[in-house]
């Protein structure tokens, strides 16, 4: 019955988070009406009867308390705080820490800083706060950059947003104001561990060390845990269910060992497992607290009670109690990827056909189908949130597996409590480094059955079908049955897919799409004959612009981009074509020609010769001026700078600007330009009105002129920029203008992306 409450309830919350309904009272109304009516008919239910009702109950009570989306953060300046350290991320690449604000003051405007706000921070070459201490720091707040865009693959997480990234001011400066006595102590163990482990062993080792022990996740190189992700070991080197499993046990069978010779008068078995349930949070605790480990620890410590109250409960009622102890407290919890992996992996395991102990055959069949079985359960959420499936982990869990868990991982925490003991850790550590390195010697033997590439982003009908086929072939008994299941979720998938592109590459239909980028740029075109057109590329490289684009073009299945046009030379409107020579077909490119003649290191020219290699044709604004291009009815005309660019103009003011007009709608696209480019163009007599705007420069005050305005006259205007952006765009005074004249405005910064469809007739908005 318990595992039917906890389906229900994670299932309420997983929805209610995503569908944001609030109507918590109302969904909690009907919770505790329906509890009292199921208790005052209690007598007369069966216990089976029970768990279908209760299932609802709970299933509407998590929607009622499912966590809401918090707001953006606005706060930016430099400010003094005091904030509880939550958690600690030690990584190569510098430290992460996410902290909470207690109370603050930004310096400069004497603003309260708002409690509960989330900071998120990396310290490079300074030691971290200890976790769940108090600190007082001075650090320079700045919103975090959360980008939203309507897309076929929505992403579907715990609510995020409200948090800002800090900058210490000064890292030296940050004291620890008050921490708990055993969390200093926790916190001192670990540093020690963690010492030993780096000045002991060879730094490829002790990152595996210290991700095995500590949770130190991130102490892995980056080649490394992408290795490790591709042959489906991820798992296994990152505190779990299997690590807290094996301490665990290994702790309370050693204690039971201790002690059966002696009379105590207790049973030395339940005195052995009420010693384990402290030592198993502890574990916990030591191993970095993650969501996953918490969950296993729990489940441990509720399996210790039982024995200690001589009961035997099931292995599910167990685990579906944890999830809900974890999660109660905390929905939010329950809502990670991590926490839902863990709850599917167990839950999969736990209701596999069980083989009956005899031969070495018998074992290692029962090992191919419990993996076999975590691999199918958990591909829908691996495939939805991560983008592939490791295929090959189905035989890297079979054969690597027990040599990591059977060796590895007890050498590693040997190590960690021998480090005091020089001799004894010295030969410990040779151990744990041949075993590491044989470890990852043969997860690099597996690298080349892997598939490199990414699977396409399911769509929401998409995602049903593997959930659902996912749980027909857990269920199915025979290989006839698998088959026809997957050979059935195959041709519906492909079926899906096939109206998927038909609903995302439209004809007839021009659909311009202002694509979420944060500060920047970035607009989808798809074309009346089918052709797709990019303006500006957004940031690249690391900024979240670059993955937001790529996953966009591929959850629109969209696999060419058949014109690229970039306005002009800034970074926040060509960023991005880094990141798409190479991966994607370019038909065109239309420039300017300004950075490339003046840029000083070539980078540019650089970028462009790529291009051309991989096919793509340059044109630039002299051949482009003057003539319309005709994409089914749909024409783009260059606007300006024509008939070229201005050498004595700055790079905004000789921004691309295009007009698309398709029957009676159109689109303006301006780029940076400026106010002196703004009213030369309007002399010009090119300028025309258009039902939408794309503002000039994120909204700064230095564009969308009145001229402009007045000559343009649109009914909608987009604003393309980042939350809590340093420039201040958009300028209050722009968007004053644009409201005066009529126009509706939105803003990416505050709505997220905005898809603007017509059929030369009607438009249609989407956000």
């Amino acid at each position: 019955m318990l595992a039917w409450i906890a389906t229900g309830w994670l299932g309420g919350l997983f929805l209610g988070a995503q569908w944001q309904p609030g109507w918590g009272p109302l969904f909690a109304g009907w919770g505790l009406a329906g509890s009292l009516l199921i208790v005052a008919q209690g007598r007369e239910l069966g216990s089976q009867l029970w768990a279908g009702p209760l299932a609802v109950l709970a299933f509407c009570c998590g929607l009622a308390v499912s966590p809401s989306r918090p707001p953006p953060c606005w706060t930016r300046g430099e400010a003094r705080l005091s904030a509880r350290v939550e958690s600690v991320r030690y990584g190569l690449e510098g430290n992460r820490v996410r902290m909470r604000v207690l109370q603050g003051r930004l310096l400069d405007s004497g603003q309260a800083v708002p409690s509960g706000l989330q900071l998120t921070t990396r310290l490079v070459g300074a030691a971290p706060p200890p976790l769940r201490s108090t600190v007082a720091v001075e650090a320079e707040l700045r919103p975090r950059t959360q980008l939203r865009n309507p897309s076929p693959h929505p992403h579907l997480s715990p609510p995020r947003g409200g948090g800002c990234w800090a900058r210490w001011v000064d890292p030296a400066a940050i004291s620890v104001i008050g921490i708990p006595r055993w969390a200093a102590r926790i916190d001192r163990a670990r540093a020690v561990v963690r010492t030993a482990m780096d000045d002991g062993l060879a730094p490829e080792v002790a990152g595996v060390a210290r991700a095995l022990v500590l949770g130190d996740g991130a102490a892995l190189g980056y080649e490394q845990r992408k290795t490790i992700a591709a042959v489906g070991l991820a798992h296994l080197f990152a505190v779990s269910g299997l690590h807290i499993a094996l301490v665990s046990g290994t702790l309370v069978r050693s204690m039971h060992w201790l002690l059966r010779g002696l009379t105590l008068g207790f049973d030395p078995r339940r005195l052995a497992a009420a010693v384990g349930i402290p030592l198993t949070l502890l574990h916990a605790l030591f191993a970095g607290g993650s969501p996953s480990a918490w969950r296993a620890a729990t489940t441990a410590a509720l399996a210790w009670c039982f024995v200690v109250l001589g009961r035997r409960p099931t292995a599910s009622a167990i685990t579906a109690a944890a999830a809900l102890l974890l999660s109660a407290p905390d929905p939010a919890m329950a809502l990670r990827p991590a926490f839902l992996l863990s709850i599917v992996a167990t839950a999969s395991i736990l209701s596999a056909p069980r083989i009956s102990p005899g031969t070495r055959w018998r074992r290692l069949r029962s090992s191919a189908i419990i993996s076999a079985r975590t691999l199918v359960a958990t591909t829908p959420m691996v495939w939805w949130w991560f983008g592939g499936v490791p295929l090959v982990g189905w035989l890297t869990n079979i054969v690597v597996l027990p040599f990591g868990s059977v060796i590895v991982i007890p050498l590693a925490h040997l190590f960690a409590l021998a480090s005091s003991m020089p001799a004894v850790a010295g030969l410990v550590g040779t151990a744990l480094t041949v075993a590491v390195h044989i470890l990852l010697s043969i997860c690099d033997a597996f690298v080349p059955l892997t598939v490199t590439r990414r699977l396409p982003p399911p769509d929401v009908t998409q995602g049903l079908l593997i959930v659902a086929a996912s749980l027909l072939l857990l269920l199915s008994r025979t290989w006839q049955q698998r088959m026809a299941v997957l050979a059935s979720a195959a041709l519906l998938w492909l079926a899906a897919d096939q109206l998927l592109i038909a609903r995302e590459q439209p004809r007839d239909l021009l659909r311009v799409s202002f694509v979420d980028v944060g500060q920047g740029d970035a607009t989808l075109i798809d074309l009346p004959d089918g052709q797709l057109a990019l303006i500006d590329t957004g940031q690249g490289g690391r900024h979240p612009a670059a993955r937001v684009l790529r996953a966009l073009l591929d959850a629109r299945r969209r696999s060419r981009i058949d014109l690229l046009v970039i306005t002009h030379g800034h970074p926040d409107h060509y960023g991005g074509l880094r990141d798409l020579v190479g991966d994607i077909d370019i038909g065109e490119i239309w420039l300017n020609g300004q950075l490339v003649t003046e840029e000083r290191d070539g980078a540019m020219e650089a970028l462009l010769s790529s291009a051309m290699a991989q096919g793509s044709r340059l044109r630039f604004v002299p051949e482009l001026c003057g003539t319309s291009r005709d994409f089914g009815g749909a024409k783009l005309e260059v606007l300006w700078p024509c008939p070229r660019y201005d050498a004595a103009r700055g790079l905004n003011d000789n921004s691309i600007a295009l007009r698309l007009a398709y029957g009676r709608r159109s689109f303006l696209f301006t780029g940076d330009l400026e106010h002196e480019s703004e009213r030369a163009l309007a002399r010009s007599g090119r300028l025309q009105s258009a039902d939408v705007l794309q503002v000039g420069h994120h909204g700064s005050r230095t564009s969308t002129s009145p001229v402009l305005v007045a000559a343009v006259r649109p009914s909608f205007a987009v604003i393309s920029c980042g939350a809590g952006n340093r420039y201040g765009h958009p300028s209050p005074a722009v968007i004053a203008r644009l409201r005066e004249a009529g126009a509706s405005v939105f803003r990416t910064d505050l709505r997220g992306g905005v898809i603007i469809s017509t059929d030369g007739e009607q438009l249609e908005i989407r956000r």
